[in-house]
């Protein structure tokens, strides 16, 4: 089995950077006692904990997709393909990126390529990631 492909750098600046808001509005917020404190307080634990294991993990039947807000699977022999794109998601409005790039993977019956946004990084390293994932799902 081979080992999980986690967040990318660009992904963890994200999330590393949505922390710090976090932690700038409790602090703002004056007192943990308040009610908005305590939500934020939630959320920024809650975002930390998802970002521990928000990944690919392939399994010897499946590939197991954690994301932010769902786990799905997908059998291997219904990957066609890894591929790298250009980043396209809620960070830059969902248009295309130059700099930065995530994993894509084309599935059997989906008319769209499942994106993996959690990948995003310098182009070098998510072919690196891509290569790696391309072995671990495309080996027999």
């Amino acid at each position: 089995m081979c080992r999980p492909v986690a967040l990318g750098r660009a992904a963890a600046a994200f999330v590393g950077l949505l922390e710090l808001l976090l932690v700038m509005a409790i602090l703002g917020a004056g007192t943990l006692t308040e009610p908005f404190a305590l939500c934020l307080l939630a959320a920024s634990v809650a975002i930390a904990l998802r970002a521990a294991v928000v990944g690919c993990y392939p399994r010897t039947d499946r590939l197991f997709v954690r994301s932010w807000l769902r786990t799905s699977g997908i059998d291997r022999e219904k990957i066609l393909d890894v591929r790298v794109v250009a980043y396209s998601g809620f960070a830059n409005r969902f248009s295309d990126s130059r700099f930065v790039s995530m994993v894509s993977l084309e599935v059997v019956g989906r008319r769209l390529p499942v994106e993996l946004r959690f990948t995003a990084d310098t182009p070098s390293r998510v072919r690196e990631r891509a290569e790696l994932l391309h072995e671990a799902v495309m080996r027999s």
